[in-house]
């Protein structure tokens, strides 16, 4: 759930360098927000490769293991029709230093002719190790982009863009609830906004719409089920498990690792609250909180349902159950059910 590079990347001027400065020759493009890394790759693309010249100098190489002299050849082809080659080395595991020369990849990034661009493309989920002597040397040779999420405001806007183009209309506050809703990866919101704009009678789309067609993202579940036990309604609770445990895009060990995460966030925001604190103090010990006002909101409010202690005891009953599963290979669906239980029933 947290977002180690949020906030680190300034979208906007990036592309303002990329049009004014030109292309460098070696980029790593990486980070959890695939549409932006796609979106800047598109544009060092056109940057790079006029119209009509990509067929002739635009390569790409497919890892995970790096073949130098397929790199090599590529990159010292000489362009034609144009002035620049582009290549892209798409998901190469630059952590595997076995599979590879690093010392020749050195000298390959300080060697570059100068009509060559280099863009190393990773997936979301992947993190060069910033130990290896060869993710030093690439940071060294050029750019280092990591692409998070815009933000909530930013983002919020990106989602009315989207609507009016499909002609919805859709407000500031519930485009921060369908980003809560559905998340905030941009590549999932994509079809989300277009199913519920399909759905959505009128030409403003309403919180209704976005409840009755979204596909929940799993942090919202989560939220929703602590919520439930907070308020004492155990069915709603089970039932959100259920849902939960049915979707196997996430396995129940990772599931069980955002609720505890969930209750971590839940005691601080109480903490916060019986000391007289306030958001400031919230987003300094949860920082993948910070600018996002609308899930903020609601945890100050959740957290009321619950005594400090009684959240204290939830993180400790997490940890149990993470022991259960990692350590005593009991059934993880079995698992989390039983946590939920031990929940329900403390009620103090």
């Amino acid at each position: 759930m947290a977002r180690t590079d949020r906030d680190t990347l300034d979208y906007g001027a990036e592309l303002k360098k990329l049009r004014q400065e030109g292309p460098r020759q070696v980029y790593i493009l990486r980070g959890e927000e695939d549409y932006l890394r796609d979106s800047y790759l598109a544009e060092l693309k056109a940057v790079c490769l006029p119209e009509g010249t990509e067929a002739f100098n635009y390569h790409r190489i497919q890892g995970p293991n790096l073949d130098m002299g397929a790199l090599t050849g590529s990159v010292e082809a000489m362009p034609f029709m144009g002035e620049r080659t582009l290549t892209e080395v798409r998901d190469f595991d630059v952590n595997r230093v076995s599979a590879y020369d690093p010392e020749a990849l050195k000298r390959f990034l300080e060697d570059m002719p100068e009509w060559a661009t280099v863009a190393f493309v990773f997936s979301p989920g992947y993190a060069p190790d910033n130990r290896l002597a060869a993710v030093k040397a690439m940071k060294k040779a050029g750019a280092d982009l990591a692409f998070s999420s815009p933000g909530e405001a930013a983002l919020a806007r990106w989602v009315i863009r989207r609507a009016a183009d499909l002609d919805k209309t859709i407000d500031p506050g519930t485009a921060s609830y369908l980003i809560w809703v559905c998340g905030d990866r941009m590549n999932a919101l994509i079809p989300e906004i277009t199913k519920i704009a399909g759905y959505a009678r009128e030409k403003a789309i309403t919180r209704a719409d976005i409840d009755a067609v979204a596909k929940k993202a799993p942090e919202s579940t989560i939220f929703n089920l602590t919520d439930a036990l907070g308020a004492g309604e155990y069915d709603k609770a089970a039932r959100l498990l259920a849902d939960l445990l049915a979707d196997k895009d996430e396995p129940p060990q990772k599931q069980l690792a955002m609720v505890s995460e969930q209750f971590r966030r839940l005691y601080v925001a109480r903490v916060a609250a019986d000391s007289g604190k306030g958001a400031a103090y919230i987003t300094a010990c949860v920082p993948e909180l910070a600018g996002r006002s609308y899930p903020l909101q609601l945890l100050q409010k959740t957290c009321k349902r619950f005594p400090a202690e009684r959240l204290a005891r939830a993180v400790s009953l997490c940890a149990r159950c993470d022991y259960a599963m990692k350590d005593t290979g009991g059934d993880p669906e079995a698992l989390m059910k039983q946590l939920l239980l031990q929940l329900a029933l403390d009620r103090s």
